[in-house]
C-alpha cells in the first residue's frame, strides 16, 4: 500500500502529494490513448477523432464513476462530514466506481460521433473498446497501491494466531488501511488498547494512521520544540523564584513562561488530531514512536489481492477485444463482447471483494448492475447480427493531409 506517489517539496499537502491512484489512472488514459490512435491508424480511421474520444472518456468517465460513488455512500461518507460538498469533489484519494464511467461514457460517445464528429459509430466504438480494458487494467493497479478495492481474507482457520494465509499471494495491508479497519469493526481482528478511541457513541475505532505518523513527522516534532520551550521557561521561572530573583526578572520570566504555554495550547488548537494523538500518548505513556512502532506490527489479515485480480482479468479481455477487433467481419460487435466479458468476470470478482456491501437484493451494487450491463451486451450483439449491415455504411478512411496529392500533380502525371 503506497498512497501517495511522491510529495512535491515546499508545497501545502492537499497540493504536494501526488496520489499513486491519480498517476496510474493518468497512465491509463494516457497509454489507452496511444493503443487506440495506433489501431485507428492501421484501420485508416481518424486518430484525431480518436484522441477526442478520449478527452470525452476522461470527463465523463470520472463524472460517472464519482457520481456512483457518491450516490452509492452518501449516507455512510458524505452526509456526516463537516462540508459534504466539498468531500463530493475530494477525489484525491479514489473513491470512484468503475460501472459509473462506461454507463455515462458510452452514450455520450456515440452522441459525439454521430452529431459531432458525424462518422461511423460502430466502427469507432469497436476502435476504443480494448483500451477501455487497458486502462480499466492499469487503474486497478492505482486501487491496490491506494488500499482500497481489497479482497476477501483467506486465513488458515487451523491457525491458532489466525495469521498464516491458505494462499502464497495473499497480501496484508497496513494498519490502517481500509482493510484493517474493516477487518477490526467485524471483529475479526483485535488491537491493544493503547491503539483504540472510545467514540462518544460508545463505539471504538482504530487511532487513524495518518495521525499518529502526523505526531512522529514533522508536525510532531514543531510540538516537542513548543513543549521544551514551556517546560524550559518555566523550569528557569522557577529558579529564579526559588533563588530569590527581584519582582521585576520574576515577572518578565513568568510572560515569557506563560507565552510559551499560550504557544503549546495554540498550537493543540489549530491541530485537532496532533492534539488528540498526544493525548493518547500521554495516557498510556508512550512517545509518538513508540506508538507508531506498535501500530506497524497491526497489519490487516490476509486478503486475496483482488486488484491484482482485476488486472490480469482487464489484460486478458483488452487481448481479447483486441483479438476480435482485427479479425471480426462485421462492425460494432467489439463493444458488445466488452459489455458481455467483464459482466461475468465482475460478478465472479465481487464474490471475493469485501469492500462493497450486499445492499441490492443481496448482491452488491456492482453485480446488480453487471446483470443489467451483461444483457445490454446481449441485445446489443443481437441488433448487430440481425439488425445492422455486415459494415458500417458511414465507414470512411481517412487520408492524411499531406498524403493528399495536388491536382495538377495528379493531371500531370496522367499526361
Amino acid at each position: 500500500m503506497h498512497p501517495t506517489m511522491f510529495t512535491i517539496p515546499f508545497l501545502p499537502p492537499w497540493l504536494g502529494e501526488i496520489k499513486s491512484y491519480g498517476v496510474m489512472m493518468m497512465i491509463a488514459f494516457l497509454s489507452g490513448i496511444w493503443l487506440a490512435c495506433r489501431r485507428a491508424y492501421k484501420t485508416q480511421a481518424n486518430p484525431d477523432t480518436v484522441l477526442n474520444m478520449g478527452f470525452i472518456a476522461l470527463i465523463f468517465g470520472v463524472i460517472g464513476a464519482r457520481a456512483m460513488f457518491v450516490i452509492h455512500y452518501w449516507d455512510t461518507n458524505f452526509a456526516n462530514q463537516p462540508n459534504p460538498l466539498s468531500a463530493v469533489f475530494d477525489v484525491r484519494g479514489g473513491g470512484l466506481e468503475f460501472w459509473g464511467g462506461p454507463i455515462l461514457v458510452i452514450p455520450a460517445l456515440m452522441i459525439y460521433l454521430r452529431y459531432v464528429a458525424k462518422v461511423s459509430v460502430r466502427w469507432y466504438l469497436d476502435i476504443t473498446m480494448p483500451s477501455l480494458a487497458w486502462g480499466l487494467a492499469i487503474t486497478r493497479i492505482g486501487c491496490f497501491l491506494n488500499g482500497c478495492c481489497w479482497g476477501a481474507i483467506c486465513v488458515d482457520q487451523h491457525d491458532p494466531a489466525l495469521e498464516r494465509a491458505t494462499i502464497p499471494w495473499a497480501v496484508q495491508f497496513p494498519y490502517g488501511s481500509p482493510a484493517m479497519v474493516q477487518h477490526y469493526r467485524y471483529g475479526r481482528q483485535s488491537l491493544p488498547k493503547e491503539l483504540i478511541w472510545a467514540l462518544p457513541s460508545g463505539q471504538s475505532q482504530p487511532v487513524p494512521r495518518e495521525y499518529i505518523n502526523a505526531l512522529a513527522g514533522e508536525e510532531g516534532a514543531t510540538l516537542r520544540q513548543l513543549k521544551e520551550e514551556n517546560t524550559s521557561a518555566w523550569k528557569l521561572y522557577n529558579e529564579r523564584k526559588n533563588a530569590g530573583a527581584d519582582v521585576e526578572t520574576l515577572e518578565k520570566l513568568q510572560a515569557r513562561a506563560e507565552d510559551a504555554s499560550a504557544a503549546v495550547v495554540s498550537y493543540l488548537g489549530q491541530n485537532i488530531a496532533i492534539s488528540a494523538i498526544d493525548k493518547q500518548c500521554r495516557a498510556y505513556d508512550l512517545t509518538p514512536e513508540q506508538l507508531a512502532q506498535l501500530s506497524a506490527h497491526y497489519p490487516s489479515l490476509p486478503v486475496h489481492p483482488t486488484q491484482l485480480y482485476a488486472v490480469v482479468n482487464g489484460l486478458i479481455i483488452c487481448w481479447v477485444l483486441t483479438a476480435l477487433f482485427y479479425y471480426r467481419k462485421r462492425h460494432g460487435i467489439v463493444g458488445a463482447w466488452f459489455l458481455i466479458l467483464y459482466s461475468i468476470s465482475r460478478v465472479f470478482l465481487e464474490l471475493i471483494r469485501q469492500d462493497n456491501p450486499l445492499d441490492v437484493g443481496g448482491l452488491t451494487i456492482s453485480q446488480a448492475i453487471s446483470a443489467g450491463t451483461f444483457l445490454t451486451g446481449v441485445v446489443w450483439l443481437w441488433l448487430m447480427h440481425a439488425k445492422m449491415p455486415l459494415v458500417s455504411p458511414r465507414v470512411a478512411p481517412f487520408v492524411f493531409p499531406e498524403d493528399e496529392k495536388p491536382v495538377t500533380a495528379r493531371k500531370a502525371k496522367k499526361k
